[in-house]
C-alpha cells in the first residue's frame, strides 16, 4: 500500500510524466509540440494545484527542467510550470525560472514580453511591488500585454492610495475600452478631490469633480461632493439643484440626499417645497425614507395624529417593519377616545399578516434558494432533499442536516 504522501507526489508528477512522454515522441518524430498539446499540458498542471502539496513542487520543477530545455519550442511548457510554481507558493523558484527564460537571447520580442509579464506577476505575488511596477511600466506600451500591465499597475497604485498615478493608469486604459463609461477613473478623480478638500484647496477639488463628471456623468459621488462644497459656502439654491440631480444619476441614492435637501429648503424658507418633493419621491420610487421624513414633518406641523394618519394610509400599498414601527410610535401618543387607535392597530396587523404571507416558507440548506412551496429537487443547485421548512430554526445556507440517530 502506498502511503498518503506517496500518493500526493504521484498525483503531482503524473502530468510531468505525460509531458515527458509527449516531448520524447515529439523529438522522435522531429516535430515541435503542437498548440493543442501545450494546452493539454497546461490544463494538467493547473489541475494539480493543491495548497497541501505545494512543497512537493520541487520534484516537479527539477523533472520538468530536464525535459524543458532552453529551446523556444518548450517555452509555453516552461511558462505553465512557472504558473504552477507561483500558485503553489514557490515564488523563489517561479522567479528563478522566469528570469532564466528572460535571459535567453533567441526569444522573440513577443515572447520576451510574455516572460517578463509572468515575472512581474511573480514579483507582485511576492510583495515586491517596486519590482513589479517597473516590469509592468516597461510593458505598458506592449500591444499584447499593455492592457493587462496597466491593470496591474492600477491595482498597485490603488493599494498604495496613490490616486494621481492610479488616475494616470486609468486614463491610459481608456484607449482599450473605447465608448465605455469610465467609472473607475471618475472615482479616482473624486479621491483626489477629497484630498484637496481636506487641504482646503476647493478650487482644485472643483476641477477634479468636473473632470469626474465628464468621465462618468452618472457619478453620484462627484455630485455629492460638489453639493458638499456648495453647502459649505452656504449656496443653498446651488446645493439644492445638485442634490436633486442625483435622482437622474441613480435614484437608489435618493435616501442619501433628502436629509441635506431639508437644510437647503429650510434656509430658503421653502419647507412646502420640501414636503412636495418628499411626496413626489415616495409616489414615484416608493422610497421609504421619504415617507418617514414626511411623517416627521407632519408631526412637527400638525401633530402626531396627522403623522399617524398619513402612515396608516400607506400600509395597504407598501408595508415594512420600519413603517409599522413608526406608525405605532405616532399612534401611541394620540388619545384613543375616538377609536382611531383600534383602526391603526388593525391596519398594522393586516400589514404584518401580508408581510408574513410573502415570506418564503422553505429554503435550500445548500445554496439558499427560497420558495413558498415544498420542492424535493432544488432548481438552483440541482440537489435532492436539501429544501426544508424555513421555520426549522437552523437557517438555510451553510448547514447540513443532522445525522440520523443510530
Amino acid at each position: 500500500m502506498l502511503d498518503g504522501a506517496m500518493l500526493e507526489l504521484l498525483t503531482l508528477l503524473l502530468p510531468v510524466a505525460a509531458a515527458s512522454g509527449w516531448y520524447a515522441a515529439a523529438r522522435h518524430h522531429r516535430r515541435s509540440l503542437s498548440g493543442e498539446l501545450i494546452g493539454s499540458v497546461r490544463r494538467a498542471y493547473q489541475g494539480t494545484v493543491d495548497p497541501n502539496i505545494g512543497a512537493k513542487a520541487d520534484e516537479a520543477f527539477h523533472l520538468l527542467r530536464q525535459i524543458a530545455d532552453s529551446n523556444t519550442k518548450t517555452l509555453e511548457l516552461q511558462l505553465a510550470l512557472g504558473s504552477l510554481l507561483r500558485r503553489s507558493g514557490e515564488l523563489s523558484k517561479a522567479i528563478e525560472l522566469h528570469e532564466r527564460l528572460h535571459s535567453q537571447p533567441q526569444l522573440t520580442a513577443e515572447q520576451q514580453h510574455t516572460v517578463r509579464f509572468e515575472l512581474g506577476m511573480d514579483y507582485l505575488s511576492a510583495g515586491l511591488l517596486d519590482r513589479a511596477e517597473n516590469v509592468f511600466a516597461d510593458l505598458a506600451a506592449s500591444a499584447s500585454h499593455g492592457k493587462a500591465s496597466l491593470q496591474q499597475m492600477l491595482a498597485i497604485y490603488q493599494s498604495e492610495k496613490d490616486w494621481v498615478r492610479a488616475a494616470q493608469c486609468a486614463q491610459s486604459l481608456k484607449k482599450h475600452d473605447a465608448g465605455q463609461r469610465h467609472a473607475t477613473l471618475a472615482h479616482l478623480l473624486c479621491e483626489q478631490a477629497e484630498s484637496a478638500i481636506a487641504l482646503g484647496d476647493t478650487a482644485t477639488a472643483q476641477t477634479h469633480l468636473q473632470q469626474a463628471l465628464a468621465e462618468d456623468p452618472r457619478c453620484v459621488r462627484a455630485t455629492l461632493l460638489k453639493s458638499q462644497l456648495a453647502l459649505q459656502r452656504q449656496h443653498w439654491a446651488e446645493a439644492g439643484i445638485l442634490l436633486r440631480s442625483v435622482e437622474f444619476q441613480n435614484p437608489a441614492f435618493i435616501p442619501e440626499i433628502i436629509g441635506q435637501l431639508r437644510l437647503c429648503h429650510a434656509n430658503l424658507r421653502d419647507m412646502d417645497g420640501y414636503l412636495t418633493y418628499l411626496d413626489y419621491v415616495y409616489q414615484r420610487y416608493r422610497t421609504e425614507a421619504a415617507a418617514l421624513l414626511l411623517a416627521d414633518e407632519l408631526a412637527q406641523r400638525e401633530g402626531d395624529s396627522a403623522a399617524a394618519s398619513y402612515l396608516t394610509g400607506l400600509l395597504s400599498e407598501c408595508s415594512s417593519l420600519n413603517l409599522i414601527r413608526r406608525t405605532l410610535h405616532y399612534a401611541g401618543s394620540v388619545s384613543c377616545d375616538d377609536g382611531d387607535c383600534v383602526s391603526v392597530l388593525r391596519r398594522c396587523l393586516a400589514a404584518l399578516d401580508s408581510m408574513a404571507m410573502q415570506q418564503a416558507g422553505y429554503g435550500c440548506i445548500q445554496c439558499g434558494y427560497e420558495c413558498r412551496e415544498l420542492h424535493w429537487h432544488c432548481p438552483t443547485c440541482r440537489a435532492w432533499g436539501m429544501i426544508q421548512p424555513a421555520d426549522a430554526g437552523i437557517g438555510f445556507i451553510g448547514r447540513n442536516p443532522a445525522p440520523y440517530p443510530s
